[in-house]
């Protein structure tokens, strides 16, 4: 499947937000967030990915509709010794299973350089599952870490991480 990998605009905030209320929908599953009375999930400082340079949110497009995104930080928003995060990574259900997020994170691989972190709850199974068949397939030594962190809103939370390199080339 052909996919493209476009920098979200602050006239496409709208389309961001509401894929991101979907995107907590389904996180729900294993945060036990509930949506507020309006029946929308709290999208919190979300909308700073379209006003920070330091914040890279990208639409994974499929035949010119986005179909989910890839949300990526850089410093102050990492940890110390860390050049990016993959924050958020989401597809619409229906497309799940294709290798669309595989081939939309190699896109996006391609324009970082330097240490890259990427954490998932726990309890996200699947998730975990496909960072973990991500860098088997694609060779990627990483070392991982598991801890529980406070997010705001969700409260304590066990996450396992993983650390690796793309090499900066020349």
């Amino acid at each position: 499947m052909h996919i493209e990998i476009t920098k979200i605009t602050k006239d496409q905030a709208d389309t961001f937000l509401n894929l991101y209320n979907l995107y907590l929908y389904d996180l729900s599953e294993y945060t036990g967030e509930d949506p507020k009375d309006d029946g929308k999930f709290d999208p919190t400082n979300t909308y700073l990915y379209l006003e920070r340079d330091e914040l890279h949110p990208f639409f994974v497009m499929h035949l010119g509709k986005p179909i989910g995104f890839i949300l990526v930080c850089s410093p102050p928003f990492v940890p110390e010794g860390v050049n990016f995060t993959i924050q958020e990574v989401f597809l619409l259900r229906k497309y799940r299973g294709n290798r669309i997020a595989s081939l939309g994170m190699e896109k996006v691989f391609k324009q970082l350089k330097g240490i890259i972190s990427v954490a998932q709850l726990v309890e996200n199974k699947p998730a975990v599952r496909f960072w973990k068949k991500y860098y088997e397939e694609h060779h990627i030594d990483f070392s991982e870490e598991q801890e529980t962190i406070e997010i705001d809103g969700l409260g304590l939370q066990k996450v396992i991480s993983q650390t690796f390199e793309i090499p900066k080339t020349c």
